[in-house]
């Protein structure tokens, strides 16, 4: 025997239209969460950063500008320490860009910050990557006190540059090829 469909009442509609809506405020929250983690973040990053500084500064004055250890030191100190900041520099524009995109789409940035998509993102990230790797070998290399293992190191940091600059231009291939012409 056929039997009606069953019809969706106006509470039943009403109800979904709720659960969305509580669905949507709830997804915005865990972006803010993850906005306000990745500016904590940061405020941590870019503080070691200067306290690291301060470090330094401190032991260099300690053992003299004019020993013989001193460029060394400095050398591989200050890479990391810039290593540092530009950590913390990214979490703040992925914090920014996660803003714009979830929260506040309208919001006027600087071009070279605006963040269309999370594609965008994702690059930014990918280019930090790539200048973060020869950052971190530096620092290998500084304190390098002989053996293969330097070599393992190089080795690896180069297949990881060599796969993510690889990614980077089959985006930016993508990129020019769906753009059309001007």
């Amino acid at each position: 025997m056929n039997e009606p469909a069953p019809t969706i009442t106006g509470t039943d509609q009403g109800s979904k239209k709720r659960w969305i809506a509580n669905m949507f405020t709830i997804t915005r929250l865990l972006v803010i969460l993850a906005i306000t983690g990745l500016f904590i973040a940061a405020v941590i990053v870019i503080t070691y950063g200067f306290v690291e500084l301060f470090r330094i500064v401190v032991h260099v004055s300690g053992i003299g500008f004019m020993n013989e250890g001193a460029g060394k030191y400095l050398s591989v100190n200050m890479t990391e320490m810039i290593d540092l900041n530009l950590i913390g520099i990214v979490l703040v524009i992925m914090a920014i860009g996660l803003f714009q995109l979830f929260i506040k789409p309208d919001i006027r940035l600087p071009k070279w910050l605006d963040t269309p998509s999370l594609d965008a993102l994702k690059e930014r990230l990918l280019v930090v990557i790539v200048v973060l790797l020869p950052i971190i070998f530096l620092g290998f290399a500084a304190t390098w006190s002989g053996g293969i293992d330097i070599a393992a190191i190089g080795f690896a940091i180069a297949l990881v540059m060599i796969a993510t600059g690889y990614i980077l231009s089959i985006v930016g291939r993508f990129k020019n090829e769906t753009k059309g012409p001007d």
